[in-house]
C-alpha cells in the first residue's frame, strides 16, 4: 500500500501523455498484467480526455487533478474539476446500456461504456462546485 499522491495537469490534450507517464509511474511495481494495465490506461484517458474537452473546454489556463492511491486490494483514481458540471443523466444512460451493442458511428456514449467495462467501479459526484470522479480497479495477480 502506498501514501495517496496527487498531480494537477493542464486542461489541454497534450496532457494525456504525461498523465499517462504520471500514472504508470505509479503502477510499475504492481503484480499486474499488460491487459489489466490496459484496461486501467484506457479509463484513465477517457476521463481526461472527457474533462478537458466537456468540462473544461480545452482552456488551458484550467486545470484538473488526479489523486492515485493504490490500497491493499485496488487501485483507486480520483479525478477532480471545477469545470461544467458532468450530466449524471449520460452516466446512467451507459449503466443500463454498457452490455448492449453500440454503432461505431456513435458520436458520444461510448467513452463512459469503455470506462465501466474497463473498471470495477466508476462514479461522479458534483460537491463544493466541482465534479469528482471515481476509478476503482480490484488488483488481479
Amino acid at each position: 500500500m502506498q501514501t495517496p499522491v496527487q498531480a494537477e495537469f493542464p486542461a489541454v490534450l497534450g496532457s494525456l501523455t504525461p498523465l499517462a507517464g504520471w500514472r504508470e509511474a505509479r503502477l510499475s511495481a504492481l503484480p499486474v498484467d499488460d491487459e489489466w494495465r490496459f484496461a486501467l490506461d484506457l479509463a484513465v484517458c477517457e476521463v481526461a480526455t472527457n474533462i478537458i474537452r466537456h468540462a473544461l473546454h480545452e482552456d488551458a489556463s484550467r486545470t484538473f487533478s488526479v489523486r492515485f492511491d493504490i490500497r491493499d486490494s485496488d487501485v483507486c483514481i480520483v479525478f477532480t474539476d471545477a469545470g461544467d458540471a458532468f450530466p449524471l443523466a449520460r452516466l446512467e444512460a451507459a449503466r443500463r446500456d454498457r452490455f448492449c451493442e453500440i454503432s461505431p458511428l456513435l458520436e458520444s456514449g461510448r467513452g463512459l461504456m469503455l470506462i465501466l467495462l474497463s473498471v470495477d467501479r466508476f462514479s461522479v459526484e458534483r460537491a463544493a462546485g466541482e465534479n469528482i470522479a471515481t476509478l476503482e480497479k480490484k488488483i488481479s495477480v
